[in-house]
């Protein structure tokens, strides 16, 4: 039996015309590569420290909502504006995110936004 494969999605940042585009190519392209399952985190990473995250295929049904989620400028998954401390400034938050992580048997992690975003899980 093949080990399951699952992947986290967040958003971060302000929220332009291409946030819930990229997620939607994010989550036709994980289940097209057979991804079990697609996370969605609820408010970026901050959501994620608090657990807040969603089964995205119990929202998406259809190539329908696909291309709908593609044409809505907006945050579907709802963002933040939280970065992460370094690391020697607080491990335990470290420690609590990839806990999470594991929990939920992440194998790929996805962090759509701009600049901010890049420094927040570089």
């Amino acid at each position: 039996m093949a080990k399951k494969r699952n992947i986290i999605v967040g958003q971060s940042g302000g929220p332009t015309s291409v946030i819930n585009s990229s997620l939607a190519g994010v989550y036709k392209n994980a289940i097209e590569r057979g991804f079990d399952k697609v996370y969605g985190m609820l408010h970026g990473v901050q959501g994620l420290l608090d657990e807040q995250y969603i089964d995205l295929s119990t929202q998406i049904h259809s190539e329908l909502d696909i291309e709908l989620l593609k044409r809505t400028p907006s945050a579907f998954l709802g963002s933040c504006r939280y970065k992460l401390p370094e690391i020697h400034e607080d491990r335990e938050i470290y420690e609590k995110l990839f806990g999470i992580l594991n929990k939920l048997d992440i194998d790929a992690f996805i962090y759509i936004g701009g600049n901010d975003s890049m420094d927040t899980i570089k």
